[in-house]
């Protein structure tokens, strides 16, 4: 048994590190022991050493800052995990620039293509910028935008596309779309879209208006108040009436004098209870 960095083979050129030591007499309810796997990390804004075994059922840290051993071996770990990252930054380094050599003359042969299309935008029209954000079943999906204004894929003039594809693959690695819009039309979409938004902020603004304003009767509210908001609970209590009022004037009730405490507190469970599904707690 020793004080050492451990290396393990997993495959190829491919190893794993950890520390193994023997805890000393300052370690409380785990002196004596043999703790291998062990691994920095910062737990609860302590910096520990992380062991593979488990001291009634909960995973062995051991603090290293006031072990001067454990220190050492913690300062060996991480830099060998230093060269190890800087070696592997440098691999992938080379590999980009030897990609980047072949992958130059491709960019360069789509790029005067892309230039040959744009010489056929009308003068009459400006140039769409067409981006890809996403791809169906082998289909790009493209985002169509002059400036801030999204225009829809049946609103432009799709000149064509060009495209650099490496030997011997079957798509490309990049591409480049041309379009464009006459600056009539774009002028037509940008007043609509400003006429909708405006419609659509005072439509709102109404709405709001409304919720704030309207005089709330005192049997939907004294209803809300009694069933906390929960047009469920009215509804198992077979209250069909109360259920009616609350399902009408929760909007109302809830912009003029705020949501049920209660409410909120259920709300608020739900969301941490969906936030936290699925995660482990091991």
């Amino acid at each position: 048994m020793a004080n050492e960095i451990v290396k393990k083979h997993i495959i190829d050129d491919l190893y794993s590190y950890s520390i193994s030591y023997d805890a000393g007499v300052d370690c409380g309810p785990v002196a004596g022991m043999h703790l291998t796997g062990g691994i920095p990390v910062t737990a609860n804004g302590t910096k520990v050493v992380k062991f593979d075994q488990k001291y009634k059922g909960q995973q062995i840290h051991v603090k290293y800052d006031t072990r001067s051993d454990l220190a050492a071996l913690v300062a060996e770990y991480e830099h060998i995990q230093a060269q190890i990252k800087a070696e592997r930054e440098a691999k992938w380094a080379a590999e980009k620039a030897a990609q980047d050599a072949i992958d130059r003359p491709l960019i360069k042969k789509m790029e005067r293509e892309a230039a040959e299309l744009r010489a056929q935008i009308p003068e009459d029209h400006v140039e769409v910028t067409v981006t890809k954000t996403g791809d169906l079943d082998g289909w790009p999906i493209l985002e169509y935008k002059v400036g801030d204004t999204t225009l829809n894929w049946d609103q432009v003039n799709m000149i064509g596309s060009a495209c650099a594809v490496r030997p011997g693959a079957l798509g490309a690695f990049a591409e480049v779309w041309v379009a464009s819009i006459s600056r009539e039309r774009l002028e037509e979409i940008r007043a609509q879209q400003q006429a909708d938004a405006e419609a659509s902020r005072a439509k709102k603004e109404a709405r709001e208006k409304e919720l704030r304003e309207t005089p709330i009767p005192q049997e939907a509210l004294s209803a809300y108040r009694h069933y906390h908001g929960d047009a469920d609970a009215a509804w198992e209590n077979e209250d069909e009436a109360a259920w009616a009022l609350i399902e009408k004037w929760t909007p109302y009730i809830e912009a003029q004098h705020g949501i049920d405490a209660q409410k909120l507190q259920h709300m608020l469970k739900e969301a941490a209870r969906e936030a936290s599904y699925g995660i482990s707690e091991g």
